[in-house]
């Protein structure tokens, strides 16, 4: 996170300095008429030199400057000047470079480099003056302008941690549309392929594997690394013959591709709207997958009273379909499954082929 300001910034404060250095120097000409020639003009070069540095250096690297510039128009030729308030440069830079450098310190070590010779300057005032009071006095506009500045760095940081928000609420919503994308399109593209390749279709085949190439460049393009943040809706109830209903046309449409589907069992209960979507979605990811690295294999779907549970054996993929994942679908189906209270176990199973597994606890339902 940078605070750093930019050159004009510093060019105003050198330029704003310098108006005031020279109305100083007028100040003090008119002021005490005693001061002229070599200390009047010291005084001013000194005003000068901070003046500069202002405008070339980083404010923390100036801030020792200024105070330096200080020390001298308080100790040298111009103390009695500096001890009557007639030297009004050295409030301004000393609020102006203060409020630069409490925004642009990174570390303790520019905290230090920047203050510190403040400090000096405090005790300079004391000694001369004989006055804490003075010295106080002195710091005043050290630490209003350090306020102003950490205020300005503490917006600034409230504004890029908003920004930031933002940017991952983005990052979310990316990710959750890879997910869609990659659930729905992807099994109804491979049913495609494989109608069109039983029906000896060559050319809407084609069409469908340029189809799903595309759809993987897209999905990785979405993808990140986050998981999303925001729970699902989970609002109204989803009868457990109306889920049933629905796996049962999802397995139909697997048959009707030319893939051997054997489907047995029933719901228990009613699912939240989410979790019967979120069941909908491991159905589709499981005979997807086994299409794909199980090709021509049949497949076991169980709907069970707490989920469903998809197995295909062990056998060879189909390199085609296979090249086509984007490696989102499982890690999108853990992440959706775990938002809506449930479980995913997906893995080798004792006969060598691959199970996928999902159960929705009673408390969700």
């Amino acid at each position: 996170m940078t605070f750093e300001p930019a050159r004009r910034v510093r060019a105003v404060q050198a330029a704003l300095l310098a108006l005031s250095a020279a109305g100083t120097v007028a100040f003090v000409a008119v002021l005490f008429p005693g001061m002229r020639g070599a200390d009047l003009a010291s005084g001013a070069a000194a005003m000068l030199a901070a003046t500069v540095a202002v405008a070339l250096l980083r404010p923390v690297l100036a801030a020792p400057v200024v105070a330096a510039a200080g020390c001298f128009l308080v100790l040298g030729p111009w103390a009695e000047a500096a001890e009557s308030g007639a030297a009004v440069w050295i409030a301004v830079a000393a609020s102006l470079v203060s409020s630069a450098a409490a925004q642009t310190a990174r570390d303790r070590r520019d905290a230090v480099l920047a203050f510190a010779p403040f400090v000096v300057f405090a005790v300079a005032v004391a000694a001369s003056s004989q006055s804490v009071w003075g010295a106080l006095g002195s710091l005043a506009p050290v630490l209003g302008g350090s306020t102003v500045g950490l205020g300005i760095r503490l917006r600034t940081a409230a504004q890029e941690r908003r920004a930031l928000a933002d940017r991952q609420a983005r990052a979310d919503e990316r990710l959750a549309l890879a997910a869609q994308l990659h659930d729905l399109a992807t099994a109804r593209l491979t049913r495609i392929v494989l109608a069109a390749r039983s029906a000896g279709q060559p050319g809407i085949e084609a069409d469908a594997q340029a189809a799903l190439a595309d759809l993987r460049r897209v999905v990785i393009g979405l993808q990140s690394d986050d998981a999303p943040s925001a729970p699902l809706a989970a609002g109204g109830l989803v009868a457990a013959a109306d889920v049933d209903g629905a796996v049962a046309d999802a397995v139909h449409r697997a048959r009707d591709a030319g893939q051997h589907v054997d489907l047995t069992g029933s719901l228990g209960a009613p699912l939240p709207r989410a979790a019967a979507d979120c069941l909908a979605r491991v159905l589709e990811e499981g005979l997807a997958n086994a299409r794909k690295h199980a090709a021509g294999a049949p497949v076991d779907v169980e709907v069970t009273p707490h989920g469903l549970r998809v197995h295909n054996p062990l056998s060879e993929a189909d390199p085609a379909l296979a090249a086509t994942g984007s490696g989102t679908g499982l890690p999108g189906l853990d992440a959706r499954t775990a938002l809506v209270g449930g479980t995913l176990r997906h893995g080798r199973s004792p006969d060598g082929g691959w199970t996928l597994q999902a159960e929705f606890p009673a408390a969700a339902r």
